[in-house]
């Protein structure tokens, strides 16, 4: 029996609808791994969309571990392979302000990861969602190590994407700081 993805990240969803800055994992004894974390940041869907999809390259502000640098190899486009720590991926899917899929391309910890967007009254939803599996030595420390410092990486990005972007970021304010 695996873990019921849907019915179970509709939940969560509609949890952080209603203002719940939530954070929650399922990992089977079997190595299924569902991790989800949401919150209504209170800044426009497009500057949120707009700093995601930046992450890994020079301008970066939203990345929260920076001894641990996450690091995009080319184009943000489907294709380009990133990575933070021992941590790859691969971008496979974008869908302009809605939505940035990776998938891990790692022998032991497979699926995805991305990062859903949506209007949230004067803010944006912003989920990040696990789907995948963790194996071998993987599903040893995913549940002690990986997976808390995976959270506490998550709601540390949440927490910068809820401040106003840095004032490099935008190249309109580029001018002013001259």
């Amino acid at each position: 029996m695996g873990i019921d993805v849907d019915p179970t990240v509709a939940e969560w969803h509609a949890q952080a609808l209603a203002g719940a800055r939530v954070s929650r994992e399922i990992c089977t004894d079997a190595g299924e791994l569902l991790n989800y974390h949401a919150r209504v940041i209170p800044r426009p869907l497009d500057e949120v969309y707009r700093r995601l999809s930046m992450m890994g390259g020079g301008l970066d502000d939203c990345w929260p571990l920076p001894s641990v640098p996450m690091k995009v190899d080319g184009v943000f486009a489907p294709g380009v392979q990133a990575g933070h720590g021992p941590i790859r991926y691969e971008l496979v899917s974008i869908e302009p302000g809605a939505r940035i899929e990776w998938r891990f391309t790692m022998e032991r910890l497979r699926g995805s990861y991305e990062y859903r967007l949506a209007p949230a009254g004067d803010g944006t939803l912003v989920e990040n969602v696990i789907d995948g599996s963790v194996i071998e030595a993987l599903l040893e420390v995913w549940p002690s190590a990986l997976g808390r410092l995976h959270d506490w990486v998550m709601e540390r990005l949440f927490d910068r994407l809820a401040e106003p972007a840095a004032p490099w970021f935008d190249p309109r304010k580029i001018a002013e700081i001259r």
